[in-house]
């Protein structure tokens, strides 16, 4: 008897922890905790530390459950007792004369309640069977069940071969043509398996990771051993130096892969290297050499494209605006001096003035460079987001990092970097002081936050940087800068600022050794919960209507300040270097961040959002000329973009040049210093979305059309469908558990366009998800 008390208390207790999570949880967010997604991000120690930064709303919630649960526990026993009383006199009277019960309750039950309670016990368990499986068995799962197990349910539908055939026909073809390797498609995956087998000129000896697929034979010893020589990690130690488990290596070292990206045969591949680039980008080179020495490669944590810069145009500024009562022009100006102040560097970057009056001038010609509008991000995770952008790839559309396991599918900056430095290697050429063009590529991560969440630190490692700088190298008594008075400002580690000695001197160290640089730097300070250092000067930027309801943007918007400013200080840091003017910047953030402001759930995490995708994008060189373009793009084109900057700046020497011209032509995106094709031939020009965690839902868009479909992956999520044009802020989206039942709807309300296109956008959704596991040389434990 005893241990059936402490087992029932025990499962009360969990019971109730449990549900106070649940509640609390959508309380702060609009969205239900995934119990499978909470293991996962527990794992870690910031992980973990992630997870109590909403103990205090838990509290409360599991307060105010057990006082009420205490209040109502008598009602509900005699209800609960009625009930069963009633169903038991269903019986023989003479049995049910007999039946025990508390306080003899039976007598309280007449003819009535019984009828009636078979009438609804027989309603229940017949819609209960009728009952379509999407959403209800979703909405039906009960506490502790789904946390015991997988809560999501994948869908059994799936697409593995390419659904629009009709645009692979002949006559759409395409011959290959120097550097061009064609585009002739087929259903089947011969020209995938065999591609590799005609290998380019310059794919000689020992290659870098992620260039396998220029290995003769995968299954070879020598193809293992120039794999596992090209990347440390596959051994099983870091670059960091810090040795890796039995298990971990064993993991790393997956089979070869046999399915390769072959971009003859993708069938949604679009390219516009044949086009001339842009013209002021042309007339440019032609008036001055524009050199391009060095990279700073920027992430922006969170970066929201309608803060980069804030405009008095936005739906942001309107928000803040309203928040104030009706005021004379003397606080109107007061509000836009105040507001002018949050993001001036990155107004001088993108050469967007923000009209509340500031001083900035966009003609300066010291601040030159493309700024761009439309991009969107590939992932809402940052870990996925990152592999977008360093290697123009799909990443991998399951629930985190899987991806820390595997080579990418495709070449990163750094691969390549590494391949430019094996040449000059074997020429004997690397580091000549006599041309900077001949010189090594030293490739450099730095980040003032952990680099343990979601093992970040493995995955930099397997991307192929030669140096990285973390937290954990910072705040050791040993550091160079360690100082008494270091602040963490979140559970993840510390402001920007922190890292700054240590950033200037691997740049300084970095020229020292006659080396080109390749630094990318990951900005943290714009992730919840949105702090500051201890002295910075925050700022109230909204009113007192409705304050409350606007907190985390206004910390927010504090947290984008000090980014900013920040940002003005690496800046400068280039010019103290005196490589200002030979330095190509590129600003990017890796996805957005919504908040109540934009829709019912914030943050990332299985929110489909438009506010979490669309992210600036800016790639600022002082000789670039100023350049503002709307392209409905992706971050996967960000990749071919520098190489084709490289290359039409002769900013590589001639070796160098012949391999960035035939990698340009590898990619899935297209350059964005050319003239951007939305469509070619009818097929168009797709943006995929990862959404945080990976295996839940897709976004999908396409740049010829307005139209937006979030796909979901598993039972547990709607369709939704949204108009960009009419829409913007998706403040009116079609939405249907179905995708018949969205259809119908979208052509009620958006014509048969929209409605052929979103069923074609399901279709190569789901085809896209299969090919990228395919890619991934991924195994869906489901499957």
């Amino acid at each position: 008897m005893r241990w059936a008390i402490i087992l029932t208390f025990t499962l009360r207790c969990i019971d109730l922890l449990a549900t106070s999570s649940q509640v609390s949880f959508y309380s702060q967010t609009g969205s239900e905790i995934r119990w499978d997604a909470a293991r996962s991000v527990g794992a870690s120690q910031q992980g973990m530390k992630l997870i109590l930064s909403g103990l205090g709303p838990m509290a409360a919630t599991t307060t105010v459950i057990a006082v009420a649960s205490w209040l109502m526990s008598q009602s509900i026993w005699n209800l609960m007792t009625r009930w069963l009383c009633s169903l038991s006199n269903l019986g023989d009277a003479k049995t049910s004369a007999v039946l025990p019960g508390p306080s003899d309750l039976r007598n309280l039950v007449s003819n009535r309640p019984r009828l009636w309670t078979l009438v609804g016990t027989g309603i229940t368990i017949i819609l209960w069977l009728i009952r379509p499986s999407i959403p209800y068995n979703h909405m039906t799962g009960a506490l502790p069940f789904t946390m015991l197990g997988e809560q999501s349910r994948a869908r059994r539908m799936t697409v593995k071969t390419f659904p629009l055939p009709e645009l692979l026909a002949e006559r759409y073809q395409e011959p290959a043509n120097g550097h061009y390797k064609g585009w002739a498609p087929t259903l089947d995956d011969s020209g995938n398996t065999a591609y590799g087998n005609n290998k380019p000129a310059w794919a000689r000896g020992p290659l870098p990771a992620a260039f396998e697929r220029w290995i003769v034979n995968p299954d070879s010893n020598t193809a293992r051993l120039s794999l596992e020589a090209s990347n440390s990690t596959i051994q099983g130690v870091s670059k960091r130096g810090e040795k890796e488990s039995d298990s971990e290596s064993k993991n790393k070292t997956a089979e070869p892969r046999h399915y390769f990206y072959n971009p003859a045969q993708d069938p949604m591949r679009i390219s516009n290297l044949d086009l001339e680039p842009l013209g002021p980008l042309q007339e440019a080179l032609k008036d001055h050499a524009i050199p391009i020495n060095h990279i700073v490669f920027v992430f922006l944590e969170s970066g929201r494209k309608d803060l980069f810069p804030l405009k008095n145009d936005s739906r942001l500024y309107n928000q803040i605006r309203e928040s104030y009562e009706l005021y004379g022009e003397e606080d109107e100006a007061d509000l836009r001096d105040k507001l002018s102040q949050i993001t001036p560097v990155a107004e001088m970057l993108t050469g967007e003035e923000s009209g509340f009056g500031s001083s900035f001038n966009s003609t300066n010609t010291g601040l030159g460079g493309l700024s761009f509008d439309g991009i969107l991000s590939g992932s809402s995770l940052s870990a996925k987001s990152r592999l977008v952008n360093y290697c123009g790839l799909g990443p991998l559309p399951v629930d985190f990092m899987h991806e820390n396991d595997i080579i990418p599918y495709q070449p990163c900056l750094m691969h390549i970097m590494d391949l430019f430095n094996q040449r000059k290697n074997s020429s004997g050429s690397g580091n000549s002081t006599d041309s900077v063009l001949e010189r090594e590529w030293e490739t450099i991560y730095a980040q003032s936050v952990t680099g343990q969440f979601q093992a970040q630190s493995k995955l930099m490692d397997l991307l192929g940087f030669n140096q990285s700088l973390y937290s954990e190298d910072i705040d050791v008594k040993e550091a160079k800068y360690f100082h008494e008075e270091m602040e963490k400002i979140n559970y993840f580690g510390y402001a920007e600022t922190e890292a700054r000695p240590y950033i200037k001197d691997m740049i300084d160290e970095t020229l020292r050794q006659n080396k080109r640089l390749f630094l990318s730097h990951f900005t943290s300070t714009t992730h919840h919960p949105w702090a500051t250092p201890e002295g910075w000067n925050r700022e109230e930027y909204f009113g007192d209507l409705h304050k409350s309801q606007h907190e985390h943007m206004d910390n927010f918007l504090n947290a984008n300040r000090f980014v900013d400013t920040w940002l003005g200080e690496l800046m400068d840091m280039l010019g103290e270097a005196g490589i200002a003017n030979e330095t190509l910047t590129v600003f990017v953030g890796d996805h957005g961040q919504a908040f109540g402001e934009d829709c019912p759930v914030t943050g990332t995490y299985h929110n489909s959002h438009i506010s979490n995708f669309r992210v600036p994008l800016v790639f600022h060189h002082p000789l670039l000329p100023r350049m503002h373009l709307n392209v409905n793009g992706s971050a996967a084109s960000i990749l071919p973009t520098i190489l084709d900057l490289l290359v039409n700046t002769n900013s590589l020497n001639a070796d160098d040049t012949e391999i960035a011209l035939d990698l340009m032509n590898e990619y899935e995106g297209q350059s964005l210093i050319r003239p951007y094709r939305t469509s070619h031939n009818g097929r168009e020009a797709w943006n995929m979305g990862v959404i945080n965690a990976g295996g839940s839902m897709l976004s999908v868009g396409s740049a010829a059309v307005p139209w937006r479909l979030n796909l979901p992956l598993n039972n547990d999520f709607e369709y939704r469908f949204t108009d960009l044009n009419k829409d913007p802020y998706e403040l009116e989206p079609v939405t249907g558990w179905t995708m018949g039942s969205l259809a119908a709807e979208v052509h009620s309300k958006h014509g048969p366009e929209a409605f052929d296109w979103a069923q074609k956008a399901e279709k190569v959704g789901l085809w896209w998800v299969a090919e990228r596991k395919k890619l991934w040389n991924y195994r869906d434990p489901d499957e």
